[in-house]
């Protein structure tokens, strides 16, 4: 695949999310709202408590949403000050719950990578080691994948090959790669 060598940064959400639940501020808020049983141990989130109780119950998840979005979107902020103030001209950002969080990530232009429901299912599972009901559970609490299209300004179909998917790609960076 050809390298975008026009300078740019990337920020990851998911990433992101990782790293603030090892936050103590993060732990200790997330106590406070769900009690001892959101830790497997002194330290360390029930991750799987999370999966099992909070990602079903919408009033729940808006709680743990309420403790985990505000330092991962802080964060996005300030990557993109950064980028900004290193004069690169183009930041990507990776958020997966991008139009479930409102407006309050602005962006020049969203990309969405979809793939059909059976497609999602099959990766999570293989890529996350999630258990199907667990993975129907996280795509239950995200828009249905033909409202996030309907709302793009481009779409990227990764249900075929990594070939397919790197062509698709490249037609949409080829204006960036000829800068």
């Amino acid at each position: 695949m050809q390298q975008l060598t026009l300078p740019h940064r990337f920020f990851s959400a998911d990433q992101m999310v990782g790293e603030v639940m090892k936050r103590d501020a993060t732990i200790k808020g997330l106590v406070a709202v769900f009690g001892e049983r959101v830790l497997v141990k002194p330290g360390e989130i029930n991750r799987q408590w999370l999966r099992d109780v909070v990602l079903p119950d919408a009033m729940l998840r808006k709680k743990l949403e309420g403790i985990l979005h505000p330092p991962v979107l802080e964060a996005l902020e300030l990557a993109r000050g950064e980028a900004e103030k290193a004069g690169v001209n183009l930041f990507l950002a990776e958020v997966p719950l991008h139009y479930e969080i409102g407006s309050t990530v602005s962006a020049d232009f969203v990309i969405v990578v979809a793939s059909s429901r059976s497609v999602q299912v099959r990766r999570m599972m293989e890529t996350r080691g999630l258990d199907e009901p667990t993975v129907h559970k996280f795509l239950e609490a995200q828009w249905p994948i033909e409202a996030k299209v309907e709302r793009a300004d481009a779409v990227i179909w990764n249900d075929g090959s990594l070939t397919s998917l790197e062509a698709q790609v490249l037609t949409l960076a080829s204006p960036l790669l000829q800068a």
